[in-house]
């Protein structure tokens, strides 16, 4: 693989840029050449100029491009209006197209399985890139078809940028079509040998606690915790609703979870009602932090990288980064974190309205973050020479920023608060148990067992009731005889036997009545259904054997609500059944 970059101020420029390009590569190399082009410029009628230029000079190439907040050349800023970055694929499989669609919220469901068909039928496909006009809304429909591609495939690409932030004029072009809004373009690469990494490096680290979206719509944050969105940045920040808020508030975005990853969601404006306008979707996560970014944690973040990236050999870098970095950073600095990519291999991009990055099979859109592809081919029998890679910035033994000590203390402060709560919590849940159950069997207690039946029959005055009554038989002479220790073992036994049986009855409620009784509170069922339970528990616990006692049986009464009555008539009536069991000889089921 081999790339090439040129610059220029205008379309007159481009004419010696484009004809000094062309020196470079031969025309079978436009069989597979991919001419990627960028334009700080929003002069669509300059942009065409700069087009119909390069379809003079590079006739058969495939070319793809759109409007940015600036251009990354050499791996930094470039100052020129204009970046054409020439991609130039080697391998004799290798293949290189572009495809352009008129793509908007209603027709994403149609244009986006044509895309995915195209290149999940196209083995030769290894990697795709988008430029896309950014929806004020929720891009998550376009991300969520996009998930259908081949897992091998690897996916990413920008924004259209402009500065009035409005998809109406931002653009992109392509071989396949004309400078248009509302559109989205595709550049597929691909062929045997074709090696491509990606990653996405942002340095914006979480900030506080964890807080709950509760009320979103698309990319408007409405509701935090119960309270609007802006209060957040009021309250812990004290940034106020004014001309600097979008300014303000990159340092302090915040971050959420989606599809397994931590991703950036920086606010663009405050609406009067206290809502946020993010530069993407939100909706459909649940929780959210504010996360700070902070220089130095930021080029830690860049450096760990460009050492993965300079192991990965290169023949070529791909750069997608946001354009609230730029403004994070300010144009004087911004290259900073992307220049030490040409150390390593030729390295161009542009900067975005939102990035797009593929990860663990999943499409994401992302905010203030880079995102980046290395990228190069293996020949056959070509020997790959290793570049010997210094950067000019060192990361070790760096001291820590004061608002990164900060932020580590606060982190550290809320995570331990956090856990004094859940624990605070759980002890109170254990205590609530605890209230409501017998210590000895687990089951609820007679308090509780006896307030279900009265709120029950209270609350459901036609529904259908059934109880069942069990008393152990003989039950003093097991203590009279094995010892209290085995009794307790007999009534555990008992204890156990109801859980099973009534596990997979719906609503269901077991308790300890006193001693060795027990009472089953059955809604929804019949007294020929409770009857069957009891059945089934009495044979259970008559065939279980304890190792001193030996068998034991249980009594037991069944009966079911009649009209309206209340709890008392209706325990008193189960208490008569399983004393007319008793009285019959035990070890039986009577229903009254």
């Amino acid at each position: 693989m081999k790339q090439f970059q040129i610059s220029f101020n205008s379309s007159e420029d481009s004419i010696k840029s484009l004809c000094e390009l062309k020196k470079l590569v031969s025309s079978e190399d436009e069989k597979k050449m991919l001419l990627q082009v960028f334009s700080a410029s929003m002069d669509r009628t300059s942009v065409q100029a700069v087009i119909d230029n390069i379809k003079m000079e590079f006739p058969v190439a495939a070319y793809v491009g759109c409007s940015t907040c600036g251009n990354i050349f050499r791996g930094d800023l470039s100052p020129d209006d204009y970046v054409v970055t020439c991609t130039v694929l080697e391998a004799d499989s290798a293949r290189v197209a572009a495809k352009q669609f008129r793509l908007d919220k209603d027709n994403v469901d149609i244009v986006i399985p044509e895309v995915v068909k195209f290149a999940n039928d196209n083995e030769w496909v290894k990697m795709i890139m988008l430029y896309t006009t950014v929806w004020k809304s929720s891009m998550t429909s376009l991300c969520s078809e996009l998930d259908n591609l081949r897992p091998d495939i690897k996916i990413l690409g920008g924004g259209a940028f402009n500065s009035a932030l409005d998809i109406d004029s931002s653009f992109v072009f392509s071989k396949d079509g004309e400078v248009a809004g509302h559109s989205i373009v595709f550049a597929f690469l691909g062929g045997d040998g074709l090696v491509i990494n990606t990653r996405y490096i942002s340095g914006w680290k979480p900030l506080g606690r964890e807080m709950s979206i509760t009320k979103a719509e698309g990319n408007v944050l409405q509701e935090i915790d119960g309270v609007k969105a802006f209060e957040t940045y009021r309250k812990y920040l004290q940034i106020e609703n004014d001309d600097n808020f979008m300014f303000n508030t990159i340092e302090f975005p915040y971050m959420i979870r989606s599809n397994g990853i931590e991703i950036l969601r920086h606010p663009q404006a405050c609406l009067k009602d206290g809502s946020l306008v993010m530069a993407s979707d939100v909706e459909s996560a649940g929780k959210i932090r504010l996360a700070y970014g902070d220089p130095e944690t930021i080029m830690e973040s860049v450096f760990h990288n460009l050492c993965e990236i300079r192991d990965e050999d290169p023949d070529a870098i791909m750069i997608f980064s946001c354009a609230g970095r730029k403004a994070f950073w300010g144009n004087l600095r911004i290259g900073d974190e992307t220049k030490e990519f040409e150390c390593i291999a030729p390295s161009a991009g542009f900067y975005t309205l939102s990035e797009f990055l593929r990860t663990d099979e999943h499409m994401n859109q992302h905010n203030l973050t880079l995102v980046v592809a290395s990228v190069k081919e293996i020949i056959p029998g070509r020997e790959r020479k290793k570049k010997d890679v210094q950067f000019s910035f060192v990361q070790d033994g760096r001291k820590l920023s004061t608002i990164e000590r900060l932020a580590n203390f606060i982190d550290k402060a809320t995570r331990q608060l956090e856990k004094a709560n859940l624990q605070l919590s759980d002890m109170n849940q254990r205590l609530q148990d605890m209230a409501i159950t017998d210590g000895l069997t687990m089951l609820y207690n007679r308090s509780e067992i006896q307030g279900r039946i009265t709120t029950s029959t209270r609350l459901n005055s036609e529904d259908v009731l059934s109880l069942i009554m069990l008393d152990i038989d003989d039950f003093k002479k097991v203590n009279d005889t094995y010892g209290h220790a085995e009794g307790d073992l007999v009534i555990k036994g008992i204890s156990e036997v109801i859980r099973t049986k009534t596990a997979s009855v719906s609503y269901a409620s077991a308790g300890r009545w006193g001693g060795e009784e027990f009472m089953v509170m059955l809604p929804h069922k019949s007294e020929d259904e409770a009857f069957i339970i009891a059945e089934s528990i009495r044979e259970a616990f008559e065939e279980k054997e304890f190792e001193l006692s030996g068998h034991h049986t249980v009594s037991v009464g069944v009966t079911e609500r009649k009209g309206d009555e209340d709890g008392d008539t209706l325990v008193s009536r189960v208490d008569k059944a399983l004393y007319d069991a008793k009285k019959k000889g035990k070890n039986r089921t009577v229903r009254l």
